[in-house]
């Protein structure tokens, strides 16, 4: 069953993004996730929020921030990405995507932008190659890397969200 399933996991995900659903930079040409949200309060409690998340979610924050300041941080983060299941359902190791996450700060709102998403190899080779299905180095699971990595972004921003967007829980102090 364990078996079966993994493999389901495997070609469920494997079909679930295609090279269209990405949001790509119209200049760049490069995938850039990026938006402005509102959140309550002042830059400096939102910025304060967004710096605790990043202490909090990453598992080790002082290799992954580089910069936080000014109502700015600049993060360079990374994952791992599996292959696709074997026969077998065995599913290995396809590499580690790096990406850079930037957050900024201002009274009610803040913008993020997640860019350079590559993957580690010897040289830089960004991930928007694994699109192009008539290039001689394609290969089918690249489809499948792809699907990861919009899953662990789209993760990482919906938690930078649900932490920028809590509200602060009131202390009544007439008890």
């Amino acid at each position: 069953m364990r078996l079966f399933l993994t493999a389901f996991l495997s070609a469920f995900l494997w079909l679930g993004v295609n090279a269209q659903n990405f949001p790509i930079d119209t200049e760049t040409k490069l995938i850039n996730y990026n938006a402005v949200e509102e959140a309550d309060g002042n830059a400096d409690a939102i910025y304060k929020k967004a710096h605790d998340w990043f202490f909090t979610y990453y598992k080790n924050p002082h290799n992954v921030v580089k910069k936080s300041e000014n109502n700015h941080i600049e993060a360079r983060a990374r994952f791992k990405i599996l292959n696709p299941a074997d026969k077998k359902g065995v599913q290995t190791m396809g590499g580690i995507v790096l990406y850079s996450f930037t957050v900024d700060f201002k009274d009610g709102r803040y913008r993020y932008e997640i860019t350079n998403i590559t993957w580690k190899q010897n040289s830089k080779y960004p991930i928007e190659r694994w699109m192009d299905k008539e290039a001689k180095s394609y290969q089918e699971k690249y489809e499948f890397y792809l699907t990861q990595v919009d899953k662990e972004i789209n993760k990482t921003i919906e938690g930078l969200n649900q932490a920028l967007k809590q509200k602060k829980k009131e202390t009544n102090h007439d008890w």
